[in-house]
């Protein structure tokens, strides 16, 4: 019993617990490898569908069709105070948001650093669509539920963390110079003109699709989502149609080597939670088993200080994002970084 009390049950237990916390980043376990086989289970989405080198090229020459359903969590915000939550997170300008609008939001400390960022989708003036992985989402649900927010949330865990084997929606992405064209064939009424980051809902072979435009590294490209049920009545549309326009279904592998790579996007930045005393609320609800417990440091860099791998959105270039046209958590240091910048 006594072993069992010592466990620690937070990310704060975890902490108080070992002395040199750098350390035990580094050991936990990393590696494509890893991320393949935790976030793309192979009997869902194998490493190739023919070889890395068709699939990468599909992206550059005619459509390549990725399939995001399982390596990132949905988490919806519906009530009234959804949209001050999202601004008093966000660094962005929230000026023209809204309904059919979507955004890069990122989210950082009080201290000004990066907590993480993720993609935004406006519903309705009282829902609210984050997509990402769980930094950002661990900041928000605890911030909605520990300051007074009037919203509720319904959070849909990637697969490796879902335990009911299936999720709310699927999520694809159809990219290439052929992409557009070939979308816009399979719709039943006209394709609608789209700007960086609007999404709408159109009625593709026989089923209705929220398509958000969007682009890795400069590629022209569409998010596509619906309702699980329909996963894979819209995905063989896709394919059956996609064979006369080159499209190539791209595995892991390909994924993974796409838009960060090629953009210099750093997905997962160390959210820089653990060691502000004023963020001791938050690492002592943050349980011992959630991510920023068991990610990840690699690489050449070595410190034995937690501080020397924290960011900016300026050093992440996502400095642009920021917005100094409303109140939001970071903005006093956020403004200091950005007059040395």
């Amino acid at each position: 019993m006594a072993a069992a009390e010592q466990r620690p049950r937070s990310l704060q237990d975890l902490l108080d617990q070992t002395p040199k916390f750098v350390d035990s980043l580094f050991a936990n376990p990393k590696g494509v490898l890893r991320a393949i086989f935790r976030s793309f289970p192979p009997d869902q989405l194998p490493p190739e569908y023919t070889n890395w080198r068709d699939e990468q090229r599909a992206r550059r020459q005619s459509v390549a069709l990725l399939d995001q359903s399982f390596h990132m969590t949905h988490l919806w915000l519906r009530g009234p105070d959804a949209r001050a939550l999202a601004e008093f997170l966000g660094v962005n300008t929230f000026r023209h948001f809204g309904p059919g609008r979507a955004k890069n939001l990122v989210a950082c400390t009080p201290d000004g650093y990066v907590i993480g960022d993720n993609v935004l989708y406006g519903l309705t003036d009282e829902e609210l669509l984050f997509v990402a992985g769980e930094p950002v989402l661990n900041w928000i649900e605890y911030h909605a539920r520990a300051g007074g927010f009037q919203v509720n949330l319904d959070r849909d865990p990637l697969w490796t963390l879902n335990s009911t084997g299936r999720r709310s929606v699927y999520r694809f992405q159809l990219e290439g110079p052929r992409a557009p064209e070939f979308l816009a064939s399979l719709c039943i009424h006209p394709f609608p003109e789209l700007g960086l980051f609007r999404h709408a809902e159109v009625l593709l072979a026989g089923y209705r699709v929220r398509i958000l435009r969007h682009s890795m590294a400069g590629v022209p490209g569409l998010e596509l989502s619906g309702p699980w049920d329909e996963r894979e009545g819209v995905r063989s549309a896709i394919v059956e149609a996609g064979r006369k326009f080159g499209l190539r279904l791209v595995g892991s592998f390909s994924y993974l080597s796409n838009g960060g790579l090629e953009s210099g996007w750093i997905p997962r930045p160390l959210p820089a939670i653990y060691t502000s005393s004023a963020l001791r609320p938050y690492r002592e609800w943050l349980p011992a088993t959630s991510f920023e417990a068991t990610s990840a440091l690699g690489g050449s860099f070595s410190s034995p200080t937690l501080e020397d791998y924290y960011l900016t959105p300026f050093e992440l270039g996502l400095g642009h994002l920021v917005k100094f046209d409303h109140d939001f958590v970071g903005r006093q240091a956020l403004e200091a970084q950005a007059a040395s910048h």
